[in-house]
C-alpha cells in the first residue's frame, strides 16, 4: 500500500481500457462525419439545404437507465397538496414502455431516496409496486429509505425483492450498508448483469454506494440494528470502500463493464472519481439533473449522470473498433415531457386516496383575523409570517431565512362564530411547500448582511416602478430590515437589526433555515448546529418546514396572527425621491391592504391593487388622460393632496381654518387645489415646514415619507 495516498497498487483500470474508449469515440465521430459528407455528395444540386429531412437517430442497441430523488411520487398529484406531479414514477414507466420498442437491451437502475416520509407517509408500498411493475433491475438504498424505520424499511425491502408479486423483483444493492451484528453486508455489494450486444454477451457490474450519510442524517433510534461502512473505514469515506474493499473482489469478476451508483452529491462525486479508477460509469444523486465527465486517478475521463428527480438518464453502451464494451453519449429525458402510465395509475389508485384522506387530518387551530393567506416574494405576509414563527419556536433560532419560492398558500375554509379555523396536514404543506430538510445554522452579523444583499440582487423593477421577481431570494424573520432594490450594491440593505439593536458583523447568529440553501454558490460558508431531519420529534416526517408548522400548530393552542418583526422591500434607493406609485402603496398598507373592486384603473399601470384601491376611494385622479404617471416624483403638494383625500375616505376629522398654511412664507407658491390639504397636513404634523416654508414642489425620500405614515395610523 502507498502510504501517502493509502491505494493499493494493484488497484487500477484494466490495462488497455482508456485506450479503447478514446478509440471507439473516434470511430464513432469518423463514421458519423462520413455520413455526413456522402449525404452532402449525394444531394441534388437543385434541392433547397432547408427542404432534406434530418436523419433520424438511430436507437442504441443497449442502454443503461437511471432515476434518483424520485421521493414516493407514484401518483398523479401530490396527495398532500393536491398538484399535478410533472416527474413521478408513472412518467418513468411511459418513458421506459417508449424506450423499449427500440432499444433491444435496457438495465434500469434507481439511485436511492425512492420513498417519501412526509406528514401522511404511507408511499413506501406503492414505490416498491411502482419499481416491480415498472421492471427496475436494482436500487440503491439512501437516507430515506432508512427514515422509513427499521419495520418499515424491511416491509418496503422485502416487497422489493421477493420473487412472488405484481411485476419483477428489483436487486437491492448496498456495499456500505453492514449488519449491526455481523458486520457483514446486508445486501449485495454488487451485481454482475448480462446483456446482448451486438450478439455478444456482455457483463456489467453495478456497486451501491449511498448510506454514509446515514448517521448524520437520522436518529440512531432508526438504523441501530445496521453500520455503515466497514470498521476500518474512520473517515467514512465512499473512496476508501471502493479502493480496499470492492475493486479489489470486483477486479477478479471479468466485467466488460462497472457502474457505481453513489448516492452523493456532485462535489463528493468528484472527490470520489479523483481517488478511484476501474469505473465506466457514475450515477449521483442529490442536486439538479445533469451530466458530464470527471476525471479519475490515473487521468481518465469518466461519465457521470444524475436525474435529478427530474429526468430518466440514458447512456449507450457500444462496441469499439476492436469489439471491447465501452459507455457512450448520455442523454436527460426529461419526465415532464410523457403522459402518466395508467395501468401503474390504476394500480396505485388506492394507496394514492387513503393518504389523501390521512391529509385532511386536524394539525391546529388558527383564530383572528387572516387576511393575508397567501406569500408573497415583495411584501410580508401573516401566512410567511406563521411559517417563520414556527420555525423559530421549534429550534430556538434568533431569525428564520425563508426562500420566498418555497411558500404558498392557506387554502380558503370557512370559520366558524368564534372567528377559529381548523388548520390540516394539507394546509401545513400547502403553505410550507418546501421539500428540503430544515437545519440550523451559525451566521455572522456581516455574513448576513451580505447575503440579503445577493436577495436584493435578485429582484427587478418593472417599467411601472414595481418590484417583481425575488421567487429564489430570501426574507428574514426574526430581525428588522429594508431592502431597497435601486441602491447600490452594498447599500440596498437599511436598518438591520435584532431585538432593537443594530446587527454586530462580529456577531454571531443563530439562523434556522431550509438546508437547500447549503448548495446555493452565493451562500455564505457555515456550520450546521442543528438539523430537524435527525431530530427524534420531526425525523420521520422529513424535518421539512410543514414538519415543523405542523408540530407549532397542534402545541400551540388557537394560533392568531403575530408579527415579531418587520421587513420590506423597495423599488429605489433609500435616499432616492418617492414616485407616486410608492407613495400609494404604502399608504395602501396603512389602509389594511382592502380588496378593491375593480382590476385596473389606468392605462399605464397594472397589477396594482393599490391604485386602483386609491382611484375607487378618489385619493387619486390621475392627470386626466387617463394616465397615473407612476415613475413620477411625488411632491410634497401632491402627498398632502392624497393625504387628504385619504382621511376624507376613512372619515377622519378633516378640521382645518387656513391659519397654518397662512403663516408659512411661501403660501403663494402652494397650488390652489392644494391649500386645504397643506393646511390640513401641517395641523396634524404629518407633513412639517422647512425653515418656515413648505417647498410644496420639493420632492420626498421614503425615510420622510414613512415618518409620514406612522403619523397618520395614529389619527381618529
Amino acid at each position: 500500500m502507498d502510504q501517502i495516498t493509502g491505494l493499493m497498487p494493484e488497484e487500477r483500470a484494466p490495462c488497455g481500457r482508456k485506450e479503447a474508449i478514446l478509440m471507439a469515440r473516434k470511430s464513432i465521430l469518423f463514421r458519423r462525419l462520413g455520413a455526413a459528407l456522402l449525404a452532402l455528395l449525394l444531394l441534388p444540386a437543385t434541392v433547397a439545404w432547408a427542404a432534406e429531412p434530418a436523419p433520424a437517430e438511430a436507437a442504441p442497441a443497449l442502454a443503461i437507465y437511471t432515476t434518483g430523488d424520485m421521493a414516493g411520487r407514484v401518483g398523479e398529484t401530490d396527495p398532500m397538496t393536491g398538484q399535478t406531479e410533472e416527474n413521478s414514477y408513472l412518467k418513468v414507466a411511459s418513458a421506459m414502455a417508449e424506450e423499449r420498442q427500440t432499444v433491444k437491451s435496457a438495465l434500469l437502475l434507481d439511485s436511492g431516496d425512492a420513498v417519501a416520509n412526509t406528514l401522511v407517509s404511507g408511499s413506501a408500498a406503492d414505490t416498491a409496486l411502482a419499481l416491480r411493475t415498472i421492471g427496475y433491475d436494482g436500487l440503491i438504498p439512501s437516507v430515506e429509505e432508512f427514515r422509513l424505520g427499521q419495520g418499515h424499511r424491511a416491509a418496503f425491502f422485502r416487497d422489493l425483492t421477493e420473487e412472488n408479486g405484481q411485476g419483477t423483483p428489483v436487486k437491492l444493492i448496498s456495499a456500505d450498508w453492514m449488519d449491526g451484528e455481523s458486520g457483514q453486508n446486508a445486501a449485495q455489494p454488487y451485481h454482475i448483469y448480462t446483456r446482448q450486444l451486438e450478439g455478444k454477451e456482455i457483463r456489467i457490474a453495478v456497486v451501491g454506494l449511498g448510506t454514509l450519510e446515514v448517521p448524520q442524517s437520522l436518529p440512531s433510534y432508526y438504523y441501530s440494528d445496521s453500520q455503515f461502512g466497514h470498521t476500518d473505514n474512520t473517515g467514512m469515506s465512499y473512496a476508501w470502500e471502493w479502493n480496499h474493499w470492492i475493486w479489489p473482489q470486483l477486479e477478479q469478476q471479468n466485467c466488460d463493464l462497472v457502474v457505481v451508483c453513489c448516492h452523493a452529491d456532485q462535489e463528493t462525486l468528484e472527490e470520489f472519481a479523483a481517488q478511484t479508477a476501474g469505473i465506466d460509469l457514475l450515477v449521483s444523486g442529490h442536486g439538479q439533473a445533469d451530466m458530464g465527465t470527471l476525471e479519475n486517478r490515473d487521468g481518465q475521463m469518466v461519465s457521470w449522470v444524475s436525474s435529478g428527480g427530474t429526468t430518466l438518464t440514458r447512456t449507450e453502451v457500444i462496441l469499439s473498433d476492436n469489439g471491447t464494451p465501452v459507455i457512450g453519449e448520455s442523454q436527460l429525458l426529461r419526465l415532464s415531457d410523457y403522459e402518466n402510465d395508467p395501468a401503474l395509475a390504476q394500480a396505485t389508485a388506492g394507496g394514492q386516496k387513503a393518504q389523501q384522506a390521512r391529509a385532511e387530518q386536524r394539525a391546529g387551530t388558527l383564530s383572528g383575523n387572516w387576511t393575508e393567506t397567501a406569500a408573497s416574494a415583495t411584501r410580508q405576509t401573516q401566512a410567511a409570517d406563521l411559517v417563520a414563527r414556527a420555525m423559530l419556536w421549534t429550534s430556538g433560532a434568533d431569525a428564520a431565512l425563508i426562500t420566498n419560492g418555497s411558500l404558498g398558500y392557506l387554502p380558503e375554509q370557512s370559520s366558524s362564530g368564534s372567528g377559529a379555523r381548523a388548520l390540516s396536514l394539507r394546509d401545513c404543506a400547502t403553505l410550507a411547500s418546501g421539500d428540503s430538510p430544515v437545519v440550523m445554522v451559525e451566521l455572522t452579523g456581516a455574513q448576513l448582511e451580505a447575503w440579503l444583499e445577493v436577495c436584493a440582487g435578485r429582484y427587478q423593477v418593472d417599467e411601472s416602478g414595481r418590484v417583481t421577481g425575488g421567487q429564489d431570494a430570501d426574507f428574514l424573520y426574526g430581525m428588522d430590515y429594508e431592502l431597497y432594490v435601486g441602491g447600490q450594491p452594498g447599500q440596498r440593505v437599511v436598518n438591520l437589526t435584532w431585538q432593537g439593536q443594530p446587527v454586530e458583523e462580529d456577531r454571531t447568529y443563530r439562523v434556522i433555515l431550509e438546508e437547500s440553501h447549503l448548495y446555493d454558490d452565493e451562500f455564505p460558508s457555515c456550520t450546521i448546529l442543528w438539523s430537524a431531519a435527525a431530530d427524534m420529534q420531526y425525523a420521520a416526517t422529513g424535518g421539512t418546514m410543514a414538519s415543523l408548522l405542523t408540530a407549532f400548530t397542534s402545541r400551540s393552542g388557537a394560533v392568531v396572527p403575530q408579527r415579531e418583526s418587520t421587513w420590506a422591500v423597495y423599488a429605489g434607493a433609500v435616499d432616492s425621491p418617492m414616485t407616486r406609485l410608492g407613495f400609494v402603496e404604502m399608504l395602501y398598507e396603512v389602509a389594511g391592504r382592502p380588496k378593491p373592486g375593480a382590476n385596473v384603473a389606468f392605462a399605464d399601470v397594472t397589477g396594482s391593487d393599490a391604485v386602483v384601491w386609491a382611484a375607487e376611494k378618489r385619493i387619486v385622479s390621475g392627470d386626466g388622460k387617463g394616465m397615473f404617471l407612476p415613475q413620477m416624483e411625488v411632491t410634497r403638494e401632491q402627498a398632502a393632496a392624497m393625504l387628504y383625500n385619504y382621511a376624507r375616505a376613512e372619515g377622519l376629522d378633516l378640521t382645518a381654518d387656513g391659519s397654518a398654511v397662512n403663516a408659512l412664507s411661501d403660501r403663494a407658491s402652494v397650488s390652489g387645489w392644494a391649500v386645504t390639504a397643506v393646511d390640513f397636513c401641517l395641523r396634524n404634523g404629518l407633513l412639517e415646514p422647512v425653515n418656515g416654508q413648505f417647498q410644496p414642489s420639493a420632492t420626498m425620500t421614503r425615510a420622510e415619507v414613512q415618518r409620514t405614515m406612522e403619523v397618520l395610523k395614529t389619527l381618529d
